[in-house]
């Protein structure tokens, strides 16, 4: 009789609240013995929990007691937490944000100096020999908010990131879209410069492939090092305010921009770290009025870094790069520039710098030069009207001290040199106006409030001077916040 029940029960569907009811009646009734209603009882449970687990076919994953026993839920089934950073995980992925917020309050003084100087930076601040400017504006960072994922699938470790980022301040695209200058003029809405967005592939072992659009490797740590990064630096048209500030732009390093591209960063091997990659080709750019434009390329730019971290001793970290960068550059019809439609030029440029950090002190040093590079930004004023590259360089030194892990003081100077051309003296091609150097002094300090919140101030000298020699200077003071999440 027990084998007949136990058939009849197996092929039932498995509702636990009738089965049991249904075992309680067959004992009471007699049909069962004491022991075998027990065995029934259990095997009849064991039954619930394999359905159970079907039910939720899926890798192992988190156990959970439940009325019918322990069942295995996969983790795709969660979301929790992350260990680190505002985010969560969902299954197997990684969500998180982070960003940050920056305003600062800025006042760039009257412009000193009468000549005229083509590229140069200082006066940008104010863009007025007769009245200071003053703004609430982002600093050298705009305001973000970033999103990244993270995950592991058949081994491999795969990223994604978006980065959406604005100064706050009214906009009026041109040819820099979002990083124009502004428009102060009510009715006005601000910009989105979305910069980044790339994903990431790799193993431990091999190294990770990024595919996108991120910061390039040339001059990449020289802007990450600078410490008006969570400031400042010199001002840019504080009377209708771009997406950002310059910082040590055009000042100590060439902008190293975002890029598309497809690079690869090797493994940390005994500290160090090699990366290459193909760049999508920027043109020669005319800036100033007075160089020459080529905007055809067949062929993309090429980037790569070598770099060492290592802990020299407890109190002594050093980290040391070097950086190169090469890309063709093509006359097209129409080029301002005399030189036949597919004429090409090669640019490249080499850069390096050193970082020491002893204790609480924070010491960097850096240095660039290129031939056809431009300044200020990649291939801006590079080559001059008649096609013969400049020349350029520039570096800065900084220092900055921390007390008891709050307080920060410090400053810098750096300078961007541009060499100008035989025909840069020329009536008609510039008279010798074309910037020959932007150099800036800056002192600052900054308090960390909280984790989040940093405090920052910073007092700017900036001096321009053309390939005479003429020069003009100006002074500008900020002070205001960071927040980072």
């Amino acid at each position: 009789m027990a084998g007949l029940v136990a058939a009849t029960l197996s092929s039932a569907p498995a509702f636990a609240d009738v089965t049991d009811e249904l075992l309680e009646q067959l004992r009471a009734k007699g049909v069962l013995t004491k022991g075998e209603f027990h065995k029934l009882k259990a095997r009849h449970a064991a039954e619930v929990q394999q359905k159970e687990q079907q039910k939720y076919a899926a890798p192992p994953g988190r156990k959970v007691v439940t009325k019918e026993g322990v069942i295995v839920v996969p983790d795709d089934r969660y979301v929790t937490r992350l260990d680190k950073g505002i985010g969560v995980r969902i299954g197997e992925v990684d969500v998180k944000l982070s960003g940050d917020l920056s305003f600062f309050a800025t006042n760039g003084f009257k412009t000193q100096g009468d000549a005229v100087v083509a590229g140069g930076i200082a006066g940008a601040a104010s863009g007025s020999h007769v009245n200071n400017a003053s703004s609430i504006q982002a600093g050298l960072l705009p305001s973000a908010l970033v999103v990244s994922l993270a995950t592991h699938q058949m081994g491999y470790d795969l990223g994604f990131t978006l980065g959406l980022y604005t100064s706050g301040t009214n906009t009026h695209p041109g040819t820099f879209n979002a990083n124009d200058a502004g428009s102060a003029v009510a009715l006005g809405t601000p910009g989105i410069d979305l910069r980044q967005v790339f994903g990431t592939i790799g193993t431990p072992d091999f190294g990770t492939v990024k595919i996108g659009r991120d910061l390039g490797l040339f001059g990449a740590d020289a802007i990450l090092f600078d410490q008006t990064l969570l400031g400042s630096g010199s001002l840019l048209a504080t009377a209708s305010p771009h997406n950002t500030t310059f910082g040590r732009i055009g000042v100590g390093y060439v902008y190293a921009d975002w890029i598309p591209q497809v690079t690869y960063i090797s493994p940390e091997f005994y500290g160090f770290t090699f990366s290459i990659g193909a760049f999508s080709p920027y043109q020669q750019f005319n800036s100033t009025g007075l160089s020459g434009t080529m905007t055809a390329h067949d062929q993309p730019g090429f980037q790569a870094r070598l770099k060492y971290v290592g802990q020299l001793t407890p109190d002594l970290k050093l980290t040391a790069w070097v950086d190169g960068l090469t890309q063709q550059h093509r006359t097209e019809v129409g080029d301002a520039v005399f030189l036949t439609p597919g004429t090409n030029i090669r640019t490249s440029a080499v850069d390096g710098g050193l970082k020491f950090d002893l204790g609480a002190l924070s010491l960097v040093g850096y240095g660039y030069y290129g031939s056809g590079l431009g300044t200020t930004g990649l291939y801006y004023d590079g080559i001059s009207i008649d096609g013969q590259k400049r020349n350029s360089s520039g570096f800065y030194g900084q220092a900055a001290y921390t007390f008891d892990g709050r307080f920060t003081v410090g400053g810098s100077y750096g300078a961007s040199y541009l060499d100008a051309n035989w025909i840069d003296y020329q009536p008609g091609f510039g008279n010798g106006t074309l910037v020959h150097s932007n150099s800036s002094w800056i002192g600052f300090g900054r308090y960390k409030l909280t984790d989040w919140v940093n405090i920052q101030g910073e007092y700017i000298h900036t001096i321009s001077r053309n390939a005479l020699g003429g020069s003009l200077s100006s002074d500008a003071f900020v002070i205001g916040t960071t927040f980072f999440f």
